[in-house]
């Protein structure tokens, strides 16, 4: 089986593009490898609802929308606390604080350094100041856009709280990071959760997406429409047991995050792209460390390793 593409190409930046009746889709520029992202505009009324406002560039951004035009921020609560942690640069996400992680799991400090800086502060770099005030929004509740409800639907792993949202009436689900019809969303252990477990948390919300209605038409944040969330779950899943078994396998003696990324990823990698890397690569050796698999230690240099259990 193939996932079904109702559209063969993505519109022009910038340009709106109708899915259906009353729902616009707006790609618009990243600047990484990962070069856009897509925004979802839906009629609301006499006015609309804008899903997703980009980044810091001539148009978009939630700050300013809200400010310019005095309308309101709907967000989870999770997401929006996290928003003002990384555009405010606390101790815990600052650049320094970054590198040190990255050196920690054992790059290099020249390279900690450089990965360090292509990440390091990137939110506040892209992020305006975000609105002061916010509306919640949270797991199963229902919100009437355009005459139609759209349910909100939790995942997480990705990000804190991260909100897609379901409307079974037009057939389709906005997934946002959470279900895309190619690439798999980075799943990263941060410096400021050293101990976390998110590809757990990110295999269960997965797991819960398989019980959807399979006609949904889903409305990715990259790459085209789709319609076969069945079939792309289940590939998600497939693809992280694959990588789980590859580095199963590749885990001889110790080895640090930074030497287990070759396993995973099998090409070269810019600065940018392996300061995602290793976040994942702690990810995957946390999950079988939490399943008892796998033990790590840091050792007198502050290097942490990480080996079987026998």
């Amino acid at each position: 089986m193939t996932l079904k593409i109702p559209f063969s190409e993505a519109p022009a930046y910038g340009t709106p593009t109708e899915v259906q009746p009353g729902v616009w889709w707006i790609r618009m520029p990243l600047p990484f490898a990962l070069n856009h992202i897509n925004l979802w505009l839906l009629e609301d009324g006499e006015g609309y609802t804008l899903v997703d406002t980009g980044v810091a560039t001539p148009v978009g951004m939630a700050g300013i929308l809200c400010e310019q035009y005095q309308v309101p921020l709907w967000m989870t609560a999770a997401e929006y606390m996290m928003g003002r942690i990384l555009t405010a640069d606390l101790p815990g996400v600052r650049r320094e604080d970054l590198v040190s992680f990255f050196d920690q799991h054992g790059l290099p400090q020249e390279k900690a350094e450089e990965t360090g800086m292509a990440r390091g502060g990137m939110f506040k770099r892209l992020v305006c100041d975000m609105p002061s005030a916010y509306r919640r929004i949270s797991e199963g509740e229902d919100i009437a856009i355009g005459g139609h409800n759209w349910r909100v639907h939790v995942g997480f792993g990705h990000s804190p709280e991260h909100a897609s949202l379901i409307c079974e009436s037009r057939g389709l689900m906005i997934s946002g990071d959470m279900l895309l019809p190619k690439i798999s969303t980075n799943v990263s252990v941060f410096g400021s959760e050293p101990e976390g477990n998110p590809l757990k948390q990110f295999l269960e919300s997965v797991k819960r997406m398989q019980t959807l209605p399979d006609n949904l038409l889903v409305l990715p944040s990259h790459g085209l429409p789709f319609e076969g969330i069945a079939e792309r779950t289940q590939a998600l899943l497939d693809h992280h047991d694959e990588r789980l078994q590859a580095l199963w396998a590749g885990l001889e003696g110790e080895i640090t995050a930074r030497e287990s990324i070759p396993i995973l990823f099998n090409r070269e990698l810019d600065s940018h792209q392996l300061s995602f890397a290793i976040g994942e690569a702690i990810a995957h050796l946390h999950l079988m460390m939490y399943e008892g698999r796998v033990k790590k230690r840091q050792d007198d240099t502050g290097i942490i390793r990480f080996s079987r259990c026998i």
